[in-house]
């Protein structure tokens, strides 16, 4: 009976094998330990072998019990792999190297060499197989297979016979590391295919499985153990460290321990609800005991003010499975976002500490307004013809109820705002971005305050107060007018915001500078602010990301230099303002037609659902096509590999987006469509022509051809020499006609006959002349043929090739060149300039004759990618230049101080019914701001000082076309009158016009006007004429005969009169007025409707 009783007991202790997890110890940073795979003790060191494929081959290294290196040993040969596992036969290393689709056991001396080799082929057969872990038992070398799935298990290696002895099935796929202790064996069994990642341990006599215990772990996420390694006295795990999805971590255990600790909380980020202050906050909070021994709750600290927690006696012992409660509490005292740390510090030795984050806003009683700032200086901004700088600030709701905003308050004409419509609310917590713009027309200093009224009792008027000055240069070749960072795109930050596009559309803000249009690598498309100062900003955006697999940019993916697949057009929606055509490759392969004024799609052509149709290379909107008054769209696409691809021209209707025709140009699958351009009819239908390149990156179908505009059928076709060609440009010629400029995509650039495609000339730069754009100069060389601009990679760097014969102009030593454009003289020469980007991130301005440098700009560690130029910002007669950068730069550049004074031509004055009007033309004007209308009546003439300011008319800043202006004093008496015009540049000179005068006759007879307007609602004016003084009496009578209201009675001069009437207060309906003067009287009757 007592032996019985001894089996008992002992049966029961192996049954309930316990194990204690002591510690976790880090292993030293470095990709080798990251990727550490085999684990084996032996004397005092723990090697590790790693799986790296960068610095796991033929090396292992040692860690002390505390994870400190303090061995390592790199072996020969040197081409042995990286390593799944590791094992120590007592005098050797059994060393499992990874092959590409199967392992090997190296044999290792610990002298660093490798003295025999067992092949899993030779075990398993001819594929082999792969092996996760691998133990010596005193005579022989055990390894973990886990594929193929078939032959998952554990298998003694016979070293000396090089033969399989022993197996021990697993319990899953996926066994990995391997430790032998005694009698035992012990395997851990990897999640990848589903399986428990626990540790297993086995008889080695019986192979039956004598306990088993899971891995540290996060609930739901692996922790991928590998190896495993038994040191005489502790069992020792090598994984993931908790909760972390990546690196490795060693976990010691005490195989003969009680159990080990576990924790587990409600929550480790604790967000209290917007609380007033004085008031608190409060959450229950629960800590688990979910190891399988007791755990102890040494203390409780927080980090942070406003939170605390119950009072609490420690230690707290919560047994396996329970838990233990208790209250967190938030007490704001102020408006701010309160931030802070709840630390339990527990006996689990996974977890010592746990951090929970906690979190609250603390608010205030009622709706209260916070501001992000209340002062701005706005500094020094340029003034011109328009300089613009904006702020951008925040109004914030501190309180518990809504905030409404009913009014926000400017007095002088200079400061506005952008805003949502108000009235507008803003809810608790919540902040809104406003925007305060800067526009001085005159230089000087400007003060004002912004009244931000709301419902705010404590504040009922917040104010901020807001300066700045308005100053006005001459501002040489370069001056930085303004700039612009394209920002990453949220759906896609990896790629650059590199500006591919760069083009000036006409004003949309009134201001009457032109904005400018970019579109980047990135997906953006946005309409900038033109006439900004120091920093500009978009005006609208739009991008052509829809999803991470459908998203493009403009032209062909890859290209450089795609200027031509955005262009401009003059107006598509007939709201009278220019428009945006971009034609995108990549993901996303699209033509869409923008909305000028604000981003919006007119109409587009592709296909979202399907993004391998081919790229749209370039458009054209120059001409109209099917003759409605406005510009059609051209557009071109690359083929795809298949056949089932664009592969075509379009011609699309500009209104609408229908197709008129295409045309399917030749070649093999994948074809490119590399340019498109229209020209002017040579025909005779009346229709333009329609010229595109297309090429297949190939020896065949790569030409330039002709098509009838009228239904895209081939006119001519002619074959390119050694490369497809990528630009094509429209050469005008002298006495009309067009010829092509087409570039091979490297080395040639060939002009052809516009009307039957033949080569005229031929010029080649080289064969490492990549070709990146082509552009026109006005003729520099009086031979009435403009000339050729190339960007490309030639040797000697920028070029200018005669349009004329195609020889060498000039050519301007730099970098490879991204961008080139010709601009109107800014040097004046009488030719145009130059201006160009190079890859060591210089911006060129020169001299069209090339022979000067007007000026340059760095760029430093960037490229410019694009230029171009807009018309004058600054009121003078030069044009600026724009650049775009690959880093996602937009700078506005001076083009230097040309000017054109303000002439006037003509200036009369004419009485017209009581009115004098006053009509004056200028020639040219430059800095205008525009005209004061002053008057002085005869007996006022000596005295100069007398003259009043009647009126002002806003002037067109600088321009070199006539305009016209009109100025209408009304109302005036008989008499003669004196009048002139004081002209005022942006700086505040000013300079007087000629005097004219003016006779203003008194009336030869009464006279009652019809009034005006008619209908009305509710003000109408009526007018009337004396030729003598005397009384005049005015009255309304409603359609009754009943005297409404008299609007007069009273002395009048003669001479021409008006009065207002406001009929607000009365019903529609017809009414009738009646004048009596002296011995005349009459009726008119008007029509009030509301």
């Amino acid at each position: 009976m007592k032996k019985l009783l001894l089996f008992i007991l002992i049966l029961v202790s192996s049954l309930s094998y316990s194990q204690t997890l002591l510690e976790t110890v880090n292993l030293p940073a470095g990709t080798f330990y990251e990727y550490s795979y085999g684990l084996v003790y032996n004397s005092g060191k723990y090697w590790l072998s790693s799986n790296s494929s960068t610095v796991g081959k033929h090396l292992i290294n040692a860690v002390n019990s505390s994870g400190v290196q303090v061995d390592f040993l790199n072996f020969t040969p040197d081409w042995i792999k990286e390593s799944q596992g590791l094992a120590f036969d007592g005098t050797d290393f059994w060393y499992v190297e990874r092959k590409t689709a199967y392992c090997d056991l190296q044999k290792l001396a610990t002298s660093g060499i490798v003295i025999d080799s067992i092949s899993t082929k030779e075990l398993f057969g001819p594929s082999g197989a792969y092996v996760g872990g691998a133990a010596w038992d005193g005579t022989g070398l055990w390894i973990s297979i886990y594929y193929p799935d078939a032959i998952a298990a554990l298998y003694k290696i016979n070293v000396a016979a090089r033969a399989i002895v022993d197996t021990i099935p697993v319990v899953g796929l996926q066994p990995q590391g391997v430790a032998v202790k005694g009698d035992t064996i012990f395997y851990v069994m990897d999640g990848f295919q589903g399986d428990d990642e626990r540790i297993f341990a086995v008889d080695l006599n019986t192979k039956t499985e004598l306990f088993s215990f899971h891995v540290p772990e996060t609930p739901g996420l692996r922790q991928n153990p590998r190896g495993l390694a038994w040191d005489g006295t502790y069992f020792w795990l090598l994984a993931e460290p908790v909760g972390a999805g990546s690196g490795r971590q060693l976990f010691k255990y005490d195989l003969g321990g009680g159990g080990t600790p576990g924790i587990n909380v409600s929550l480790t980020n604790l967000e209290f609800p917007n609380t007033t202050v004085g008031n608190t906050s409060n959450f229950n909070f629960n800590i688990f005991s979910s190891g399988n021994a007791m755990l102890t709750i040494d203390s409780i600290k927080i980090a942070g003010n406003g939170f605390s927690y119950d009072a609490l006696v420690f230690p707290i012992n919560i047994t396996p499975g329970n838990s233990h409660s208790f209250g967190i509490h938030f007490t704001p005292s102020n408006y701010a976002l309160y931030q802070g740390t709840l630390k339990i510090y527990s006996n689990d030795p996974v977890n010592p500490i746990v951090n929970v984050n906690l979190k609250g806003q603390g608010v205030l009683d009622g709706a209260r307004i916070g501001l992000s700032s209340t002062s701005f200086n706005f500094g020094n901004i340029w003034v011109g013809a328009e300089g613009i700088a904006y702020w951008n600030f925040y109004v914030f709701n501190m309180g518990n109820q809504t905030l409404q905003i009913s009014d926000l308050h400017f007095n002088l004409p200079e400061f506005t705002y952008n805003s949502p419509n108000i009235p507008f609310q803003i809810s608790s917590t919540d902040t809104i971005q406003l925007t305060a713009f800067f526009y001085p027309k005159q230089t000087g200093s400007y003060f004002d305050t912004l009244k931000i009224t709301n419902n705010d009792l404590t504040t009922p008027v917040a104010k901020i107060f807001i300066q700045g000055n308005g100053y006005f240069n001459q501002y040489s070749y370069g001056f930085p007018f303004w700039q612009y960072q394209a920002p990453l795109h949220p759906g896609s930050t990896s790629t650059e915001p590199r500006i591919e596009g760069l083009k000036p559309i006409n004003d949309i803000t009134g201001d009457g500078i032109p904005e400018v249009i970019i579109s980047t690598e990135n997906y953006w498309t946005m309409c900038l602010d033109g006439a900004a100062s120091g920093n500009s900003y978009p005006l609208w955006v739009f991008t052509t990301f829809i999803s991470n697999s459908n998203a493009g940019s403009i032209g062909q993916y890859g290209e450089y230099g795609v200027q031509d697949a955005i262009q401009i057009a003059s107006d598509l929606n007939g709201d009278g303002y220019n428009d945006v055509v971009i034609a995108t490759g990549g993901g996303n392969e699209h033509v869409y037609v923008l909305d000028g004024t604000n981003g919006q799609i007119i109409w587009q052509f592709g296909d979202e659902n399907n993004w391998s149709l081919g790229d749209f290379g370039a458009i054209d909107v120059q001409r109209d096509f099917n003759n409605d008054g406005i510009p059609d769209v051209l557009a071109i696409a690359d083929g795809n590999t298949n056949g089932t691809g664009y592969k075509r021209a379009f011609l699309f209707n500009g209104a609408n987006g229908n197709i008129i025709w295409e045309h399917y140009y030749p070649g093999p699958n994948p074809a490119f469509g590399k340019a498109i351009i229209s020209v002017n009819d040579f025909t005779g239908d009346n229709i333009p022509e329609v010229i595109i390149a297309y090429g297949n990156n190939g020896s065949t179908d790569l030409a330039v051809r002709a098509l009838n505009g009228a239904n895209g059928q081939p006119i001519w076709t002619r074959s390119m020499i050694t490369y497809e060609p990528k630009e094509l440009l429209a050469l005008p010629l002298p006495g009309g006609g067009t010829d092509i400029i087409a570039a091979e995509y490297f080395n040639r650039i060939h002009r052809l006959n516009g009307t039957n495609g033949n080569i005229v000339w031929t010029s080649m730069l080289g064969s490492a002349a990549g070709m990146i754009q082509i552009a026109l100069l006005q003729d520099i060389n009086n031979d009435q043929i403009p000339e050729v601009l190339v960007a490309s990679f030639a040797n000697n760097g920028l070029n200018c090739l005669s349009g004329a014969n195609g020889s060498l102009l000039w050519s301007w030593q730099m970098d490879y060149q991204f961008g080139v454009a010709a601009v109107p003289d800014l040097n004046n020469d009488g030719f145009q300039d130059v201006i160009a980007g190079s890859r060591d991130g210089n911006l060129y301005c020169i001299s069209g004759k090339g022979d000067a440098l007007l000026f340059s700009h760095s760029f430093p560690g960037d490229w410019v990618y694009t230029v171009n130029y807009m018309s004058s910002i600054d009121g003078n007669a030069s044009k600026e230049v724009i650049a775009g950068t690959k880093s996602g730069k937009v700078v506005c550049f001076s083009g230097g101080t040309v000017a054109v004074p303000v002439e006037l031509t003509a200036f009369t004055g004419n009485p017209v019914n009581g009115n004098v009007l006053l009509n004056w033309t200028t020639a040219t004007e430059i800095n205008n701001q525009g005209f004061e209308v002053q008057r002085l009546k005869d007996h006022k003439i000596e005295g100069l000082n007398e003259w009043e300011r009647i009126g002002f008319v806003s002037g067109f800043g600088t321009t070199t076309e006539a305009k016209s202006y009109s100025f209408t004093d009304e109302n005036v008496k008989a008499g003669k009158y004196q009048y002139r015009l004081k002209q005022i540049d942006f700086d505040g000179s000013f300079e007087y016009s000629n005097i004219i005068e003016v006779d203003v006759n008194t009336p030869a007879e009464y006279s009652l006007e019809q009034n005006y307007p008619n209908p009305f609602n509710p003000v109408t004016t009526i007018k009337f004429s004396l030729p003598v003084s005397g009384n005049v009496n005015l009255s309304v009578y409603n359609s009754l005969g009943e005297k409404v209201e008299t609007l007069a009675n009273q002395y009048f001069e003669a001479g021409h009169h008006q009065i207002i009437w406001k009929a607000d207060k009365y019903s529609s309906g017809v009414y009738y007025y009646r004048i009596e003067a002296g011995n005349y009287n009459s009726v008119k009757k008007m029509m009030l409707i509301k």
